[in-house]
């Protein structure tokens, strides 16, 4: 695979102008920010690990690329997409806020890296990425997680996802559509 373009290029300024108009959520101890074409290398990364099997195989590197590449672009063709997760302004992991070809509502997805892990990063982003989905008014929010993964099960039923059915072998988890804790809160 061709590694992706990093040269200066002429249209880099258009880039970065762009990137300033999409969502950027800040937590007490993260920032989710769009992506930029340097937090590929942590992508490749997350996404060579045998944990991070697609359809039961590792996905190869231009198998990778593209899926980088499409959750990029869904911010231009749908206004919706991935965020980069980071910690003290270093990439972390990313939190996928969007839709991707044959999902069945709008996805929330997470990937820390491991060295990030076990720090609640995933649910603090988790956290921040739902609720901006929930901004949206979508008719339903859901999660698709591998039946072995118990600690993205834990963690979306922490976020008070409940299982709803199964997608390709994976099972879906809805969530409410308000944040359980905001309507307590309200009179």
């Amino acid at each position: 695979m061709l590694s992706p373009v990093t040269l200066p290029c002429p249209g880099a300024d258009i880039a970065a102008a762009a990137r300033t108009t999409l969502p950027v959520l800040a937590t007490e101890r993260l920032l989710l920010r769009a992506p930029e074409v340097t937090d590929f290398a942590l992508f490749r990364r997350l996404f060579s690990a045998p944990s991070a099997k697609f359809m039961d195989s590792v996905p190869g590197d231009d198998a990778i690329w593209a899926q980088f590449t499409n959750y990029v672009a869904g911010w231009l063709l749908r206004g919706d997409g991935m965020f980069t997760v980071c910690h003290e302004s270093a990439p972390v992991g990313f939190v996928f806020a969007g839709v991707e070809p044959g999902d069945e509502a709008i996805e929330l997805g997470f990937f820390i890296a491991p060295e990030a892990q076990r720090q609640g990063f995933a649910y603090e982003a988790a956290t921040a990425a739902l609720a901006h989905l929930r901004s949206l008014g979508p008719d339903r929010i859901v999660s698709y997680v591998a039946p072995d993964n118990r600690a993205s099960r834990a963690l979306v039923a922490r976020l008070g996802g409940s299982e709803t059915g199964r997608l390709d072998g994976a099972l879906v988890f809805s969530y409410p559509l308000a944040d359980a804790g905001a309507q307590e809160a309200r009179p």
